[in-house]
């Protein structure tokens, strides 16, 4: 028998989500694994949950519960291959993986019987962790704007809403940026450091080491750099996103951790 540690967000979800905890053991016992169940509290110590050896860790909730679980997992250097079950509104990195977002027992069978895969993870001012991307402006701006009622109706759709409701109206700001060696000032709308970016015909890969910095200015252009690290420095504190999480700093630091990560997802990279 193999052994799955679940990690378990109860309040995670819709209603119509109430049956996955039956849903996820039936799907285990049919794949021959048995389990740890670990239900989350807030700023719940993870520590004692890993003592013990495991083929998958599984982690059932929304974005903030899987960036728990990476920021430990990678912290503490666990190699054992992250399994997502996403429960939440946004469900970002899921999404942008390809793991099956309606279909709870099609992803968790993914998840126990695929290859893992290694990704690269961004560390930001020494203390957060992303797998997709880091942003200061709009898109932070985008986060906070969008109600959670609104998110839990619509999903991924509500952000949508907020972005035609507001985009124009958003002023630029002005930032000092260093790539790696490389120094430059903007004044820019948005700019998003990406280590993850699922869209067709992109070259932007999680697994080979760099950062790819897009920034949108305030005249509509669209720069772009690649760096091993990235120094994002404004005029005043000001909020930042990192995986849809967000944060509060004058100077983001941005570095890449090379294949950090073991997680299970059929999408080629």
């Amino acid at each position: 028998m193999k052994n799955a540690l679940v990690i378990f967000n109860p309040v995670s979800g819709s209603r119509k989500w109430r049956d996955i905890p039956a849903l996820i053991q039936e799907t285990l016992r049919e794949h021959h694994y048995e389990w740890t169940w670990v239900d989350t509290k807030p700023r719940q110590n993870l520590g004692p949950f890993f003592s013990s050896s495991y083929d998958r860790v599984v982690v059932s909730g929304g974005d903030g519960t899987v960036a728990e679980v990476v920021k430990f997992m990678v912290e503490q250097n666990v190699k054992t291959p992250l399994v997502i079950l996403p429960q939440g509104s946004g469900n970002l990195l899921a999404r942008a993986l390809g793991i099956p977002m309606l279909q709870p027992r099609r992803a968790l069978a993914m998840g126990l019987t695929e290859k893992p895969q290694m990704l690269d993870v961004m560390r930001i001012n020494k203390r957060h962790y992303g797998v997709i991307a880091v942003g200061r402006g709009y898109d932070t701006f985008l986060m906070q704007e969008t109600p959670r009622a609104l998110k839990r109706k619509f999903g991924f759709l509500a952000y949508l809403w907020t972005f035609l409701k507001t985009f124009l109206f958003y002023r630029s700001k002005p930032y000092k940026l260093t790539f790696d060696k490389k120094r430059i000032q903007v004044l820019a709308k948005s700019i998003m450091v990406f280590n993850l970016l699922s869209v067709p015909l992109s070259t932007i890969r999680p697994n080979d080491g760099l950062l790819n910095t897009l920034i949108l200015t305030s005249r509509g252009r669209v720069q772009s750099f690649i760096s091993k690290t990235v120094v994002i420095k404004a005029r005043k504190e000001q909020k930042f996103e990192v995986d849809g999480d967000v944060f509060r700093s004058k100077v983001i630091n941005i570095e890449i951790l090379p294949k950090a990560l073991a997680i299970v997802f059929k999408k080629p990279l």
